[in-house]
């Protein structure tokens, strides 16, 4: 047996790497599987909780800022020019230096666009 017999060992599942492949290969599993019950589980909040029509109605006041991210995540499948409620919660972060729009885009509401 010379120096080397750890490189010249037959790979088993039990080398190192054997393992540090399959830890990896499990936590992306788990992360993976974390995602989708996270998206089915926003989407069934989004889809059953509110009546309809009800959330996408520009707020009665103004958002803080911890109420637009709120917003801005409840309905990461509107539109900001099709949802008030977005687009009061995408004006709230703008003005608060947390968002800052993409400049090579035309808004709706864009000194550009007039």
């Amino acid at each position: 047996m010379g120096f080397n017999w750890w490189r010249e060992a037959e790979p088993d599942e039990t080398s190192p790497q054997a393992i540090i492949d399959r830890i990896q290969a499990e936590w992306r599993a788990e992360r993976r599987h974390d995602r989708i019950r996270a998206a089915q589980a926003a989407e069934s909040a989004d889809m059953g909780l509110w009546p309809t029509g009800w959330p996408h109605e520009a707020p009665e006041h103004p958002l803080s800022v911890p109420e637009a991210h709120a917003t801005m995540q409840r309905h990461r499948g509107c539109r900001a020019d099709g949802c008030p409620r977005k687009a009061a919660a995408r004006q709230t972060l703008i003005d608060a230096g947390r968002m800052v729009p993409d400049t090579a885009r035309l808004y709706p509401d864009s000194p550009r666009m007039h």
